[in-house]
């Protein structure tokens, strides 16, 4: 309940500040929080953002992606120094769940590849699994922060223009919700 009510105060403040030249870098700053906090998917973010503003979809893009990425890369650094004998400790049940087993193997079969895969994926999924192996992996850092960027500046400009395309559509689809 208090999710659902943090999104809808979060996309009712998008609206609101649709027309202020600052909008996109706004954005770009609530899809970092989304991101870091995990509570509003960013994929929203960028429909309900580029519905406000048609004329901005590019920059709604590329804000949004440019803020999701900083804090995705922000999970890769903390878990890079972390590293496994703090994440064993809190949750030792960690290594043997499904998805922790399959992002080790992605991790070990494509490396960075991977996360660009996972990060360019249209899908609003948990992607924190996937950071933390490749943190742990210690993948080549620019090559992380080439995936996770590129990844989302794809998906998100994707999705920005089927916004922009489809407007009515997606407005139906937004408020049934």
């Amino acid at each position: 309940m208090i999710m659902h009510a943090m999104t809808r105060r979060a996309l009712a403040y998008i609206v609101w500040q649709g027309e202020r030249p600052e909008f996109a870098p706004l954005l770009g700053a609530l899809s970092f929080l989304a991101t870091i906090t995990l509570a509003v998917p960013v994929e929203w973010l960028v429909v309900v953002g580029t519905l406000t503003n048609r004329r901005r979809w590019l920059s709604v893009a590329a804000c949004a992606a440019t803020g999701s990425s900083l804090a995705a890369i922000g999970f890769y650094f903390a878990f890079h120094h972390l590293g496994w004998s703090m994440l064993a400790e809190r949750y030792p049940e960690l290594a043997g769940t499904r998805a922790w087993l399959q992002a080790s193997d992605w991790i070990s079969r494509y490396g960075p590849l991977a996360l660009f895969g996972l990060m360019a994926l249209p899908l609003p999924i948990p992607k924190l699994p996937m950071l933390a192996v490749a943190g742990l992996h210690r993948l080549p850092i620019q090559e992380v922060v080439i995936a996770i960027w590129s990844g989302k500046i794809i998906k998100y400009t994707l999705y920005a223009y089927v916004v922009t395309r489809f407007p009515r559509t997606i407005h139906r689809i937004v408020h049934a919700t």
